[in-house]
């Protein structure tokens, strides 16, 4: 088995992903990976873009029929990208315990609002600044303390298997504030997240759904020497959206962290997580 050809992070159309499973299934074949995880988003504050509850049946009967049909070319996993919102919704709901999953995403989309309900810091960066300025007054700073304060909560609750995209407020953040990342009051909030990380039993995603277009990576490039002295148990997921991005940036983000002297990335294979060589 050639190692680093794998994804555990994807959507598909039960949520908001832009074409059916199967579509994203063949791209994996046709890129030649051996193991791909579809990890649809959980019920969120945003209806439309999630799976709902009676759509949860279908979910995994489809994943099933694709991975007896892909059987001999493609390891398939079913997983769930589970936000954390509050104390009640978060991956320790026992309604995911009695689910057929592989593994669990745990991410932070969301954020609580002044006015009360809760806003989107995901999304194209148009949506995110109109957002900012209707509910928060342009206060960007309080936004990202809200996204850290939601990460701890997150990695306090715990429950999940990855840590998705930990740093991925820094995107939009910087894009109506472009050296907000390198203002001492930020670093000190994502190092202190991205330390949190470190001695848990989960593993950390590196993400590179942004690396075509904004050239990013989540956690950004700088904190990978951070993540090496830290130790913690990596995993490269491409977050894709669209079939043809199954593998965008993974084979850049390999290379990224092989040059900050990391060796091993974690992967699933015959249903069990693994450190394997990094061969790019």
């Amino acid at each position: 088995m050639q190692y680093n050809l794998v994804n555990y992070h994807s959507h598909c159309d039960f949520c908001d992903g832009r074409a059916p499973m199967e579509a994203f299934v063949e791209a994996a074949i046709a890129r030649g990976m051996n193991a791909y995880g579809i990890s649809s988003h959980t019920e969120s504050p945003e209806p439309g873009r999630t799976l709902r509850r009676d759509t949860y049946a279908a979910y995994f009967a489809e994943i099933a029929r694709l991975r007896e049909k892909y059987k001999r070319q493609i390891e398939l996993y079913a997983a769930l990208e589970i936000d954390y919102i509050d104390e009640e919704r978060n991956a320790v709901s026992p309604m995911y315990s009695k689910m057929p999953l592989d593994y669990t995403i745990g991410s932070i989309h969301f954020i609580p609002a002044p006015d009360g309900g809760w806003m989107s810091v995901d999304g194209a960066y148009d949506g995110f600044r109109e957002r900012l300025g209707a509910r928060f007054g342009n206060d960007v700073r309080t936004v990202v303390e809200l996204f850290y304060e939601q990460s701890r909560k997150m990695v306090a609750t715990g429950g999940f298997t990855i840590c998705g995209h930990a740093d991925k407020i820094a995107l939009n953040a910087s894009c109506f504030a472009p050296d907000i990342t390198s203002e001492p009051w930020y670093e000190e909030l994502a190092y202190r997240h991205l330390s949190s990380l470190a001695g848990k039993d989960f593993l950390v995603e590196v993400n590179t759904k942004a690396w075509e277009q904004h050239h990013r990576l989540f956690p950004s490039v700088e904190w990978f020497p951070l993540l090496r002295r830290l130790g913690l148990k990596l995993v490269v997921n491409s977050d894709c959206h669209y079939p043809e991005r199954v593998d965008s940036g993974r084979f850049q983000a390999l290379q990224l962290l092989r040059q900050v002297g990391i060796e091993r990335v974690w992967e699933l294979h015959a249903g069990r997580w693994a450190a394997v060589p990094i061969c790019v």
